[in-house]
């Protein structure tokens, strides 16, 4: 009771057989390209959050150096205006009798005990 199957060889099966090998090259281009597509489009999915996280990375960075450089500025203001001090007569000589004592022709400096000084 086997039945052969015998193709009928005509133009119109000639054809559907050549359509048929075509959409299956045209399936598996398809198929090869859009894998390519895929894996470009995940690579440079990939890369846009690499990107993201060390831009993030760099304003955090920035901010922080920005912080930094504050600071310094005042401090360099704060040691000019110091420099400025220290070359002026009138508070060196502050300084030098609040803290080392001297005095003037005809001075007399007294010191008291600490403890009475706090009170």
């Amino acid at each position: 009771m086997a039945r052969k199957v015998n193709q009928l060889d005509n133009a119109y099966t000639r054809e559907k057989r050549i359509k048929l090998k075509a959409s299956r090259v045209v399936r598996k281009r398809l198929t090869v390209f859009g894998g390519f597509l895929l894996a470009i489009l995940l690579f440079l999915s990939v890369m846009m959050f690499m990107q993201m996280n060390q831009n993030k990375e760099l304003k955090n960075a920035y901010q922080e150096k920005s912080v930094e450089l504050k600071k310094l500025k005042d401090q360099e203001i704060a040691l000019k205006e110091q420099l400025k001090q220290l070359n002026s007569k009138e508070y060196i000589t502050k300084v030098a009798r609040s803290e080392y004592f001297l005095s003037n022709d005809g001075e007399i400096i007294f010191k008291l005990p600490e403890e009475d000084a706090e009170k």
